[in-house]
């Protein structure tokens, strides 16, 4: 009983050690960012995830820009843009 409980703790042990570091060092908010096509930022304590999403006509793009302190749901900032327009306004029914 105690060797087979060894060798189940060893083999865990080996994979824990052979995941890949980077899915650790993942904040849920970076996950959900990038889950979202977005990118994700982090400086200090404050984060930041933009999202272009492009219109149905493609010279127009919508960044939609989320912005939080420690994480995404904290204190957060939303702030939308559309390019391609000269007016920073969308037009209807392009996204």
């Amino acid at each position: 009983m105690t060797r087979v409980l060894t060798l189940a703790i060893l083999a865990s042990a080996a994979a824990f050690a052979m995941a890949p570091m980077s899915a650790w060092a993942q904040s849920p908010s970076q996950r959900e960012c990038e889950a979202a096509g977005g990118t994700f930022t982090k400086s200090g304590g404050q984060v930041e995830c933009v999202i272009v999403e492009e219109g149905k006509n493609p010279k127009f793009t919508e960044t939609e820009t989320t912005t939080g302190q420690g994480n995404i749901s904290n204190k957060q900032e939303q702030d939308t843009e559309c390019g391609g327009t000269g007016s920073n306004k969308c037009p209807p029914g392009q996204f």
